[in-house]
């Protein structure tokens, strides 16, 4: 008798705890179907203003656009979060966000948080969220802060390049071309079939070169000769391999 009454109770309870843990019919999703959201929303540092009650919410065919100022460039942009997200929440914080293409269940984005920001591994598809001119990339936080390598990926899913970055360094997931020697103190750039080494770069005292190959045919398309932290010299190349354009910024 006394067993038949645990058991009711613990899948009462397993029952109970599922529906508390995972919705998919919560207010919180009206949240990511908004073009125009007037709440603050940053997948990149996993802050936000909307009230978020602990749990698992799937948000199905999200479509929506936040307003995010970047202050280090004193700009501010919308970015757009779209996809089929999951977010758990523990602690009133967002503790992961997951997003996937409901057409062909790529992954477009993933990170797990904790009060101080991104916390563990993050990933970014090209085209989601400010990622619109850089390519797929993934790299690891501990308590807010990147460390360790930059892996980018061609349009085919190879890797690209893999970045070392320097300790205390100033990383950010959309930053611009101009920045790389900010927080990048190696690199090494692979082949878009064989996956051997094409280029190996030392940036000591942010001199060298940044080499740069297109995401999808993974050809040359740039290189830029770096000089105690400035671009002195710049070449642009063409699908043949010819060279497009050239920039000498020495005064």
């Amino acid at each position: 008798m006394y067993k038949k009454i645990i058991t009711f109770f613990l899948l009462t309870f397993s029952i109970v705890c599922y529906s508390e843990r995972v919705s998919s019919n919560s207010g919180i999703c009206e949240y990511f179907r908004d073009k125009e959201s007037k709440k603050k929303f940053n997948p990149y540092t996993g802050k936000t203003n909307i009230k978020l009650k602990n749990g698992v919410y799937k948000c199905l065919n999200a479509d929506a656009s936040f307003k995010i100022i970047v202050w280090r460039y004193f700009w501010a942009d919308d970015i757009n979060i779209y996809g089929t997200l999951t977010i758990e929440v523990k602690n009133g914080i967002m503790t992961k966000l997951k997003s996937i293409d409901e057409k062909n269940g790529e992954l477009l984005f993933s990170a797990t948080y904790n009060r101080y920001g991104p916390d563990g591994e993050m990933y970014i598809s090209k085209g989601f969220a400010l990622n619109y001119n850089s390519n797929s990339r993934k790299l690891n936080y501990k308590d807010g802060k990147p460390f360790g390598d930059i892996l980018e990926y061609y349009d085919n899913g190879k890797l690209y390049r893999k970045s070392h970055l320097v300790k205390k360094n100033n990383y950010h997931p959309f930053d611009t071309p101009d920045d790389f020697n900010n927080y990048v103190d190696y690199y090494e750039i692979y082949d878009i079939n064989t996956g051997e080494i094409l280029k190996k770069e030392d940036l000591f005292n942010k001199t060298g070169t940044i080499w740069d190959y297109d995401s999808k045919s993974g050809k040359l398309s740039r290189e830029g000769h770096l000089v105690n932290g400035e671009i002195v010299f710049e070449r642009e190349y063409k699908e043949d391999g010819t060279v497009a354009r050239e920039y000498n910024y020495k005064k």
